[in-house]
C-alpha cells in the first residue's frame, strides 16, 4: 500500500474516522448529558477518554488536509503526533473495556445508572485505536519516536493527568475521581495505578511497533 501523501483511502479512513469521532464527542459533551454529583464539578474534561479522543480528532484532521493538498509538512506533523494518540488509545481501550464489561463496579461508583449508548461507546472508546492502528499499518511510514522519548512521553503524560485531576477536582468538598479504581484510599496505591497506566501506554508502543515490522514486512515479500 501507499504510504505517502496524497493517499485516496488514507483519506476515507481520516474523513469516517472524524466523522465517527465528531458524534461521539457532540453526544458526550453537547447533548445535555449530565454527570453524576461526585463528578459533576470537575467537568467532562477530567475523563482520559475525552482527553485522548480531542489529541485523536486532532491526528484525524491533520491527515486529513495533509492528504487533500499533499503537504509534506503536515504529513509528517501528523506522523510524529499518531505514537502518541496511538497509546492514549490504546490505554483507555485496555482499561476500559474489560471494566466495562466484567467489572463495571472498578469503572462507575453506581452500576445501576444507565450508561452512554452502545453507539456512542464505540464512538469514543474503539473507534479511535481501530483507525489509528489501521492508519499505521496500512498507509503510514514507520514511527520515528525513539523507544527513549516514548518512554518519557508515556511518563510526563501520566503524572500530568494525574495532577490534571488534582487541579479539577475539589476532593475536600467530595470530589472523587472520574474512574472508580482510582479511589483508591492509600495514596501509594494511586501512584502504582499512574504507573501501570504509563507502561501500559509504553507497552503499546513497543507491540505496534513490532506489529508494524510484522506485517509491513510480510506485504513487502509479498
Amino acid at each position: 500500500m501507499t504510504r505517502t501523501v496524497g493517499n485516496s483511502n488514507a483519506i476515507a479512513l481520516d474523513t469516517i474516522s472524524l466523522a465517527i469521532g465528531i458524534y461521539g464527542a457532540y453526544d458526550i459533551l453537547y447533548s445535555g448529558r449530565v454527570l453524576p454529583d461526585h463528578l459533576v464539578d470537575a467537568g467532562h474534561w477530567q475523563f482520559l477518554t475525552n482527553l485522548s479522543l480531542a489529541y485523536s480528532l486532532v491526528v484525524f484532521a491533520l491527515g486529513l488536509v495533509a492528504h487533500l493538498t499533499r503537504s509534506q509538512y503536515l504529513f509528517r506533523l501528523k506522523n510524529n503526533l499518531h505514537p502518541i494518540a496511538l497509546a492514549l488509545e490504546a490505554v483507555v481501550a485496555v482499561v476500559y473495556w474489560p471494566l466495562r464489561l466484567f467489572f463495571l463496579k472498578l469503572l462507575v461508583k453506581d452500576p445501576s445508572k444507565v450508561l452512554i449508548p452502545m453507539l456512542t461507546d464505540l464512538s469514543i472508546h474503539l473507534m479511535p485505536v481501530s483507525s489509528l492502528l489501521i492508519d499505521y499499518l496500512a498507509f503510514m511510514p514507520s514511527w520515528t519516536i525513539t523507544r527513549s522519548t516514548a518512554f518519557g512521553a508515556c511518563g510526563i503524560l501520566s503524572t500530568g493527568y494525574w495532577f490534571w485531576l488534582h487541579h479539577l477536582i475539589d476532593f475536600e468538598n467530595g470530589g472523587e475521581y472520574p474512574y472508580a479504581f482510582l479511589n483508591h484510599p492509600s495514596l501509594y496505591a494511586r501512584i502504582v495505578i499512574f504507573g501501570i497506566v504509563g507502561l501500559t501506554g509504553f507497552s503499546s508502543y513497543l507491540l505496534m511497533s513490532n506489529v508494524y515490522v510484522w506485517v509491513v514486512g510480510k506485504q513487502r515479500e509479498d
